[in-house]
């Protein structure tokens, strides 16, 4: 296991070395990357490999800790849950496994033993508290035009529980530049066909930073969907949320996938949205979580993932470093 993990976060593997193997050799190491569960992607002259690493168990323990000590009302059951998620842990941490829905399993069982249907609801309120302070702050400074909207709203998904909220102010003083800009691709989709397009939220505070873009496109003449999760999942935006947050009557409709789930889990949502998907001619994935659950998919659909990389193993596999910003035709 140690030499997966090794290999896997150090390889990045020349495109010139694969271009000269011959057929049969392309083929084999191919398969290679099929059996362990990898994907190979091409980015910039390199061949990226994608799926969990070994500074993601840093990532998911901490994460575990923090889950237990919102969740847990005793020593006790905090004792337990804690046990049972890092079982969970152990049993699914390998080669291509996808680390948000890793996430996904062991919330799901602190959550049963505790009790705790909603362990991040606190926190999420306070996000929303800075959140809509800092995107009131800022939003002047971005025209309004779909371009500087939709590097608005990427800028919010630099605020995380797990970050300094003055990241995300620092980052838009500076100024928001994209190592992955294919906003391009966008703007000619939208010129031809102004469709259904689905936003898919991330984390609960990023609602007045996603906001503006989607009625922007509602005025555009396009049909804005802006997709949360069915229920508690991590610190992501729900429905309950949303009034909370003041959206209750939004001109944009806000719809629910119907899971609670980090990212997204085509097999857990519901039908309605499942449709509704189909329909769509652009989709959104904002945050890590959807990046790491629909880019491996094979899916004939548009999406552009909307992100900051927050993290190596996220950076790496698109090429970029970590903490910057990237709007990924995917």
């Amino acid at each position: 296991m140690i030499k997966v993990h090794r290999f896997m976060s150090f390889a990045q593997v020349s495109v010139s070395l694969y271009l000269n193997l011959d057929f049969d050799s392309k083929c084999l190491l191919q398969a290679i990357f099929r059996d362990v569960g990898l994907r190979v992607v091409q980015r910039d002259g390199k061949m990226v490999f994608r799926g969990v690493q070994g500074e993601c168990w840093e990532c998911l323990s901490k994460l575990i800790d923090k889950t237990v000590k919102l969740a847990a009302q005793s020593k006790d059951v905090e004792e337990k849950a804690r046990d049972e998620a890092f079982l969970i842990l152990r049993k699914n941490f390998k080669p291509g496994a996808i680390p948000a829905f890793i996430a996904t399993r062991f919330q799901e069982k602190i959550r049963e033993i505790t009790g705790n249907p909603d362990p991040f609801l606190e926190l999420k309120r306070e996000e929303i508290k800075v959140a809509k302070s800092l995107a009131k702050w800022l939003r002047p400074r971005f025209e309004n035009n779909l371009r500087s909207l939709f590097s608005f709203s990427a800028l919010g998904n630099a605020l995380d529980f797990f970050r300094d909220p003055e990241e995300l102010k620092k980052d838009g003083e500076t100024g928001l530049q994209f190592s992955i800009d294919d906003l391009d691709k966008v703007e000619e989709l939208i010129s031809k066909n102004k469709g259904i397009i689905l936003l898919l939220a991330d984390n609960a505070g990023e609602i007045y930073f996603d906001m503006p873009v989607l009625e922007y496109l509602l005025e555009m003449g396009c049909k804005p969907f802006y997709v949360v999760k069915g229920g508690p999942a991590q610190n992501d935006l729900t429905i309950d949320d949303v009034k909370w947050a003041g959206y209750e009557q939004s001109t944009v409709p806000i719809v629910t996938h119907g899971a609670s789930v980090v990212g997204l889990d085509l097999n857990k949502v519901s039908d309605e949205f499942k449709k509704l998907f189909d329909e769509a001619t652009l989709i959104v994935g904002k945050g890590m979580g959807h990046y790491e659950t629909m880019s491996h998919l094979a899916l004939d659909k548009n999406i552009l993932f909307l992100l900051k990389a927050k993290c190596n193993p996220v950076a790496g596999s698109l090429g970029v470093n970590k903490d910057e910003f990237v709007a990924y035709w995917g």
